[in-house]
């Protein structure tokens, strides 16, 4: 039997799209409308690059030898800056560019929630273009990609990354290029993840530039299964499949977290996209394998397991019948874990590290700013408690909202859908969580894409670009150079980046607009397909 991820029942729901045939046919962008479109947008990521590049190691490491070009002695290389604090002209292109990418980005997903029906592959064409700069870039906003590098040369001699830390290695490029923050600290990443680590750097020849290179090209591979994976959960579900890959891989979140800073959770949420495809297409137990091998990346697609299970009964299950299912997902998880366990020759030491990034801190972390504001009150009421002697409580007070939330939808998983309730529980936790990075919150939001309409809708958008821009660079830095400059030039700046938020694009060239009515998010979550146990 094979139980299909949308809920069970036997309703139809007309949308938009499917409408669509019976009514005069939706207008679509030309070619000139979407040349302007693809023009934009790389202009956008070119303006992040090059500012990406001049900003030096407020941007990117600005090691000698970590990339090919923007680092000491190599091409570029002068342009770079050695401070800590990005050049004004710098945070103009950055931020003016990231601008001019969201109002593209906005533009054409306004484009496409009110003319249904455009070609995904179009789509997909428009985000390759603006994703060449940032293809080309070095690795920007994060340092975690010569974490990965170190650790596959660890795993490729044979050292047990949940032993040792990169330090181990010694004074090697890979341990020098490393962030000294995690030089001594075991790996949190799974066998999956660590196995095609070792095997990369096996490949580039121990040479790690080379290794860099492969490093971003399985993250492009992770990003291409999520743009394989949505268009089918978003028909599964009656919803416009190159919006969802739109709002979702498409996204400016994805662009410059995933792909230009060469995370390791673009593999994660791809093989967890993928997996929920497999499920509904080919079987629960085959959906089951592929999620748990996302889960070797990183645990928190442990949770794609988890609802498949639950939901694997089918409709009108009892309570012991889910359990049962969901024991038996469990041991499929298991069972594949163990194999790529044994592939990577690193055991199950990840379980143990699974939280070592929690120890780090960040000023945008929602648990941190709760934290700090309750130990600024207690300064003023004269019973002074630190900020990180408050946190620890609001950590475990984040983490129990979280269970509970978690516990919530997975019990509503059976009636509102899979792909929803899962992307609303790893948003929760995202967020929740003891220290939340830009790229974290990636993991609610493209799960959440093949149903992002409504009010969804309305905030994957604005809980992305939000982070968009919180994860170019550390607010802190922004704020001391713009003390460190004369006002009018910080004047100048925000006139600039002003101009660049409101100037009218000629972006496309769309006919007659048709505003269609929008069922309720609810409805087209919980009964877009027909579902159930089918033999």
């Amino acid at each position: 039997m094979e139980l299909a991820i949308p809920p069970s029942t036997s309703t139809t729901v007309t949308t938009r799209a499917s409408r669509l045939p019976d009514a005069a046919p939706a207008s679509h962008p030309g070619a000139l409308g979407l040349a302007r479109t693809s023009l934009l947008g790389l202009l956008g990521t070119t303006a992040i690059l090059v500012g990406s590049v001049l900003g030096g190691q407020s941007f990117e490491t600005h090691l000698a030898g970590a990339w090919f070009f923007g680092m000491p002695g190599g091409l570029f290389g002068s342009f770079g800056s050695n401070s800590t604090l990005p050049p004004v002209a710098s945070l103009a292109l950055v931020f003016g560019g990231l601008i001019l990418l969201t109002r593209v980005w906005l533009g054409l997903l306004r484009h496409l929630r009110d003319n249904p029906g455009f070609p995904v592959k179009r789509v997909v064409f428009v985000v390759l273009i603006w994703a060449v700069p940032l293809l080309l870039a070095p690795p920007l906003f994060s340092r975690d990609v010569y974490t990965y590098a170190a650790q596959g040369e660890m795993v490729s001699h044979h050292i047990n990354p949940y032993s040792y830390g990169p330090n181990v290695l010694g004074a090697t490029p890979f341990n020098e290029m490393n962030d000294s923050v995690w030089s001594g600290t075991e790996s949190p990443y799974g066998p999956t993840f660590l196995a095609a680590d070792g095997a990369l750097d096996q490949l580039s020849g121990h040479q790690i530039l080379a290794d860099l290179v492969l490093l971003r090209l399985l993250e492009v591979a992770g990003i291409a299964l999520m743009v394989a994976a949505t268009p089918t959960l978003a028909r599964s579900l009656k919803h416009d499949p190159a919006h969802a890959v739109l709002i979702g891989a498409g996204s400016p979140l994805v662009l410059l977290s995933l792909l230009a800073a060469d995370h390791n959770d673009a593999l994660m949420l791809g093989l967890l996209m993928a997996g929920l495809a497999v499920a509904q297409r080919f079987g629960m137990i085959s959906g089951m394998i592929v999620c748990s091998l996302a889960a070797g990346v990183k645990s928190p697609a442990a949770l794609g397991v988890l609802f498949l299970g639950w939901v694997w009964a089918g409709p009108g299950a009892s309570v012991r019948q889910r359990l049962a299912h969901t024991a038996l997902a469990g041991f499929v998880g298991l069972a594949t874990m163990e194999v790529a366990a044994v592939v990577s020759g690193t055991g199950w030491g990840w379980i143990r590290t699974t939280t070592t990034a929690d120890a780090s801190f960040t000023g945008i972390t929602p648990i941190n700013i709760v934290a700090r504001a309750v130990s600024i009150v207690s300064h003023i009421v004269q019973i002074p408690i630190s900020t990180m002697q408050a946190r620890p409580a609001f950590i475990a007070l984040g983490l129990l909202v979280a269970v509970y939330v978690g516990y919530r939808l997975l019990l509503r998983a059976p009636t509102d859908g899979v792909v929803k309730c899962l992307g609303l529980t790893l948003l929760v936790l995202a967020l929740l969580g003891p220290i939340v990075w830009a790229w974290y919150v990636t993991w609610g939001l493209v799960v959440l894409a093949p149903v992002a309409v409504g009010r969804l809708r309305t905030a994957s958008i604005v809980i992305s670009t939000f982070w968009a821009f919180a994860g170019v660079t550390a607010l802190h830095n922004v704020f001391m150079r713009l003390l460190h400059t004369f006002v009018l030039t910080d004047l100048l700046l925000v006139a600039m980046l002003l101009a660049v938020a409101i100037t009218p694009l000629p972006q496309l060239v769309s006919g007659r607009r048709r505003r269609l009515p929008t069922l309720n998010p609810r409805v087209l979550a919980g009964s877009g397909a027909s579902a159930g146990a089918t033999t």
